[in-house]
This record gives C-alpha cells, sequence and structure tokens, in this order.
C-alpha cells in the first residue's frame, strides 16, 4: 500500500498520465490542427512549436512514445516535480521545432513526442548520475548510440514501419542537443547555487 501511495504521487508517473490524457485528447480533436508546419512563423500559429510535440501519427504512434515514457521514468526513477517535467519538455519542444525550422527546411510537417523523449532520457540519465552511475551512463551511451546510429549509418534503427510513417530522426538529434544545452544551464546553475551556500 505504501509503494503504490508513492507511485500515485509522484510526479514522474503524474507526468506521464497527464501526457497520455493530453495526447489523447489531441489525436481524438485531429492533429492536423497541432502539428508542427514549417511555415509556421508565417502563418503565426505559434501553438504548433510546442503542440506538435503532443500529438502522433497515429495511435500505434502514441503508445509506442507513451512506452518509452513508462520506461524512461522506471529505469531512471528521477523523482521529478509535475513543474520540471512539464518545463523541460516544454524547452525541449521549443528547442527541437527551432532547430528543425532552421535546419530542415524540406520537412513540411511531423508529430511526435520522441524527440522530446530522447531529450528527457538524457536529461534523467544526468539527473541520475548522482545516485547509480552505471544505469546513468547506460540509459545516456544508448540514446546517444542510437542518435549516431541514426546519422552515420545505414542502420534501420527506426520504427518507420510501426507507426506508418518516416520517422524525423532529426528530431531525435535536436531533442539530444537541447537536452545537453539544458543539462550544461542546469549544473552551472546548481554549482553557482551550492557555491554560494558554503560562502555564507
Amino acid at each position: 500500500m505504501i509503494e503504490w501511495q508513492r507511485i500515485r504521487h509522484s510526479g514522474d508517473w503524474r507526468f506521464v498520465g497527464i501526457f497520455v490524457a493530453i495526447a489523447v485528447v489531441l489525436q481524438i480533436i485531429g492533429p492536423e490542427y497541432f502539428r508542427y508546419q514549417s511555415d509556421w512563423p508565417q502563418s503565426g500559429q505559434l501553438w504548433r512549436v510546442v503542440s506538435a510535440h503532443w500529438v502522433h501519427v497515429g495511435w500505434m504512434h502514441l503508445l509506442l512514445n507513451t512506452l518509452g515514457l513508462a520506461i524512461c521514468v522506471t529505469l531512471t526513477t528521477p523523482g521529478w516535480s509535475l513543474q520540471r517535467w512539464f518545463v523541460q519538455s516544454l524547452l525541449l519542444a521549443i528547442g527541437i521545432s527551432l532547430l528543425c525550422t532552421l535546419q530542415n527546411p524540406e520537412i513540411s510537417w511531423y508529430a511526435g513526442f520522441s524527440g522530446v523523449l530522447f531529450g528527457l532520457y538524457f536529461l534523467c540519465a544526468h539527473d541520475l548520475y548522482r545516485r547509480d552511475r552505471l544505469i546513468a551512463v547506460l540509459v545516456a551511451s544508448a540514446i546517444v548510440i542510437k542518435v549516431l546510429l541514426e546519422q552515420y549509418t545505414d542502420i534501420d534503427v527506426d520504427s518507420s514501419a510501426l507507426i506508418g510513417a518516416r520517422v524525423i530522426v532529426d528530431a531525435h538529434l535536436y531533442g539530444l542537443l537541447s537536452a545537453m544545452a539544458i543539462a550544461l544551464v542546469w549544473s552551472t546553475y546548481t554549482m553557482n547555487t551550492d557555491t554560494g551556500k558554503h560562502s555564507n
């Protein structure tokens, strides 16, 4: 009973539940209203920068990303607050969409959480490093290796066949790069905060 109470009140699993609820509602309304469109700066549809990562090509796509998020939480048990989950997901979504707009003008549209998910895996591993270095290194290494394989080899490491659409692997790269930037800023901030506390 105590374990169930801990899980029920955990920010980690509450985020998973809220993610599923929002993604399902947006999927029912229609992904075409929320997915990334390359002309979002001209059309003024700024919400697509964020909402694109909460809609999916289809229900299988949504299921795969939900399973990926659940595995991330299970492996790394970050213990983050709900606010931290949403802030980091928001920053990752913005980073991916902006990099895609700047670097991939040929992509007319995309939808899916996997880019953000790659970033969350890295950030969770970064946070876990202080508690369990082995698992943290394994998780971070797996994400980096998968991105490198997608970028530099012809090895089929994506789920295109399952979701019925081409996977935008550059979104995974941008999610990882955005996560690295967030981790660097967060580490610098916490280091300065700790230094300030010790000097008082």
